[in-house]
């Protein structure tokens, strides 16, 4: 199969090779033009009745939710926009009925915000936060069991590690966390837009992912879903105007009333639109995540899933006949978008071929956590394997 994308010949041209999708992915084309024309837009509804112009930018909201469901596999009413991964693994771990003494499990394979939003909660109600050591850069189903006692509520984890790729078992890992009476709360930013995902099959709790790496929205806007069986047990910590429903009537006569006060009983939606901000949100970021979901359901995530793993596949077998070694597991299971290699004398001179790299206009990052991690490579659909040999070229320049 072949992906060819026009939207790289601008770096070609200036001889850049971008393989570093996994700190941000490259807007496409189309979604910039369709920013632009959003723009031009809003320049024009200054002469434009306000309710109108509000209407119309508003659309994108629900449009937005409704191409993610069709990405993810769910009900667009279990679908809120969030401004990004922490974002919204912040909302969930304040809205969980978690008490004192009682316990999350969290990997320390994992990249620090996603335990940043339980330390709050460690810190101002006792909640503890309890590491699960990896297994030589494997996150094993059978070391979260280990770690389960009668305190434990939660287990929160990333489906594809940031530093090593590792891309864990969810659906062994959601009969677990089920057995156990447990939520399971996933973040998915580093596999959302490069591999198929059903969170239908998965049966997890809570999926999120910011929009700004794989699925390419540059905009501040990603997704959160929440699994209809935990919608009423999480209550968000304060409700606004876009998480009620509209009054008996509509909005314009109820606003319009002389009757209205501010303590009218209002009905507030069930759906997961009530851990959205509730006040006017972000219509770009709205219209950059449909923008960029579009283009991924228009080239087709099986196929893009495939693009991204021969990639990977080429880049393994050119780094393995260089005599280099890999801190990622490339077990059909558990491989993802990301390759990370290491180099003989350690990270010391992985910093130098980093800035080599750099210097020769080739991007990919050092990344490591918990000693887990090494020069990290993440191709995207739009990259071809002139961009990986370029950069195996570059590498074995290196090492002479």
């Amino acid at each position: 199969m072949v992906i060819k994308m026009e939207r790289l010949t601008y770096l070609q041209e200036k001889g850049i090779t971008y393989l570093d999708n996994a700190c941000m992915g490259l807007a496409s084309p189309e979604l910039l033009q369709e920013a632009k024309a959003m723009l031009s837009k809003i320049e024009e509804f200054n002469y434009m009745d306000p309710a109108n112009r509000f209407l119309e930018l508003h659309e994108y909201f629900p449009r937005a939710k409704e191409i993610v469901s069709r990405l993810m596999g769910v009900n667009a009413a279990e679908i809120a926009l969030v401004e990004s991964t922490t974002h919204g693994l912040g909302l969930v771990a304040n809205s969980l009925p978690l008490n004192r003494g009682d316990n999350v499990l969290v990997c320390d394979l994992e990249f620090f915000p996603t335990t940043l939003c339980w330390r709050k909660k460690q810190k101002e109600m006792g909640v503890e936060v309890r590491p699960v050591p990896n297994s030589t850069g494997e996150v094993k189903v059978s070391d979260f069991a280990a770690k389960i006692d009668k305190n434990t509520k939660a287990i929160a984890v990333s489906s594809v590690q940031e530093a090593n790729g590792f891309r864990v078992d969810l659906k062994a890992l959601s009969k677990l966390a089920r057995s156990n009476d447990l939520y399971l709360i996933v973040d998915g930013i580093q596999e959302a837009g490069a591999l198929k995902v059903d969170l239908a099959e998965l049966d997890v709790d809570v999926y999120c992912a910011g929009g700004v790496k794989w699925i390419c929205n540059p905009m501040g806007m990603g997704f959160l879903y929440v699994n209809k069986r935990i919608m009423e047990t999480l209550n968000p910590d304060f409700w606004g105007y876009f998480n009620s429903l509209e009054p008996d009537g509509g909005w314009d006569n109820y606003l319009g009333s002389p009757e209205r006060t501010p303590f009218d009983p209002i009905r507030l939606t069930a759906t997961t639109q009530k851990f959205e901000t509730g006040g006017t949100g972000n219509c770009l970021g709205a219209l950059g995540l449909y923008s960029a979901i579009k283009k991924i359901l228009t080239v087709g995530i099986e196929n893009i899933e495939e693009k991204v793993i021969s990639l990977n596949d080429h880049l393994i077998d050119g780094l393995s006949e260089l005599g280099l070694e890999f801190s990622s597991n490339n077990s059909p299971l558990n491989r993802s978008g990301i390759t990370t290699f290491n180099l003989p004398e350690g990270m010391k001179q992985e910093r130098e071929l980093e800035r080599w790299l750099t210097k020769h206009n080739i991007y990919t990052t050092l990344r490591y956590t918990s000693g887990v991690g090494g020069i990290r490579v993440s191709p995207h659909y739009y990259n071809s394997r002139e961009d990986v040999e370029r950069l195996l070229d570059s590498v074995e320049g290196f090492l002479k």
